[in-house]
């Protein structure tokens, strides 16, 4: 029998692209998943508090996410909005310090005055009411407002008492804010990781940030090891220059390969839902950010926020850890993240 060289060619190189396109699910299928405490356990205890910190130490967290802002005097904060009105007492504290859109930007305040806020449980955005009833009661105020050099240390000491390291998982917000104010919230937190030892690809630590410009200066201008990761938000909210319609597209995503490790995509990027066959609808980004293997960490996993194409907590981690093979999540709920990992180990 006379075999066609032609044929044989093209059938070794199917089988082996085949074999290149297992090898890479099976890879993403065993590598650990990591478990990000979104703001700490913030399901539980409110957001970007030492509590929060510690119980998302002890629910076995890979890492703990913290956002950073900075002060007047030039100190980074952990605090997720640029004002301090949805999660502090500062009304009550400085009644005649708002500006002229009625808010209390950070940067407006030293320090030392905002270590005189109580912290509370988030607020909506337009109410004293709370953001999310269920949780910690708003009108409990029981915590302050802590430094980022703070909080590395209560991480440090943890990992000596307990014996086992959970990672740093830092956003830089509103770079170009900042500026305006002429501070530089990526060089003071390179200088603080700096000084606590945190420098190379292979510590336990990402920087993230919306702001592609920020990322590509430290990543080309600073010459940081620290892998990073670009998040991806959409155009419409206005959180920075950068074009997320074009980051997300095949050649975005190979713009994004060339300064940060990974991605970190709203989740509603990811999976759009679930057609009438039972199918999960699964976005290009995916397919795109694999090519150029990059890591996908999606925002943010709620139990108490449930998109409306599942019904149940559990079954929103299968989808994303079994259907699209995701490497991380954020969760303001570590425990049943964990828990659900350890149950289901071939995830």
């Amino acid at each position: 029998m006379k075999f066609n060289m032609n044929v044989m060619f093209m059938l070794c190189k199917i089988m082996l692209l085949t074999l290149f396109v297992f090898s890479v699910f099976f890879q993403n299928a065993n590598a650990k998943k990591l478990v990000i405490a979104h703001r700490g356990a913030s399901g539980y205890i409110p957001e970007h508090t030492f509590s929060g910190a510690v119980m998302a130490y002890a629910s076995g967290a890979d890492y703990l996410e913290l956002d950073v802002v900075m002060t007047k005097d030039g100190h980074l904060i952990v605090m997720h909005d640029l004002t301090l009105d949805a999660t502090t007492n500062v009304e009550d504290v400085f009644p005649d310090r708002a500006n002229n859109k009625n808010k209390y930007n950070v940067v407006d305040f030293s320090l030392n005055e905002i270590k005189l806020l109580k912290v509370h449980e988030r607020s909506s955005r337009n109410a004293k009411d709370a953001a999310f009833p269920s949780r910690f009661p708003i009108e409990y105020q029981l915590f302050r407002v802590p430094t980022l050099d703070e909080m590395i240390l209560l991480v440090k000491g943890l990992s000596k008492s307990f014996g086992h390291n959970i990672g740093l998982y830092i956003e830089l917000k509103a770079p170009d804010f900042h500026r305006k104010y002429k501070l530089d919230p990526a060089k003071t937190l390179l200088n603080l990781l700096n000084h606590h030892g945190y420098q190379e690809a292979s510590d336990p630590i990402f920087i993230q940030s919306f702001d592609s410009k920020t990322l590509k200066s430290l990543r080309f201008e600073h010459k940081t090891k620290i892998r990073l990761i670009q998040l991806i938000g959409e155009n419409q909210w206005k959180l920075s220059d950068t074009d997320f319609t074009y980051l997300k597209s095949k050649n975005g995503m190979k713009e994004v390969s060339q300064y940060a490790e990974g991605i970190g995509p709203w989740m509603n990027q990811v999976v759009t839902g679930i057609d009438f066959s039972g199918k999960v609808q699964i976005t290009e980004l995916v397919e795109n950010a694999r090519r150029h293997d990059l890591l996908i960490h999606p925002y943010t996993f709620r139990a108490d926020r449930l998109p409306s194409y599942v019904s149940s907590f559990e079954e929103l981690l299968h989808i994303f850890f079994n259907e699209v093979q995701i490497d991380g999540i954020f969760t303001d709920f570590p425990d049943l993240v964990v828990d659900y990992l350890k149950n289901n180990p071939r995830n």
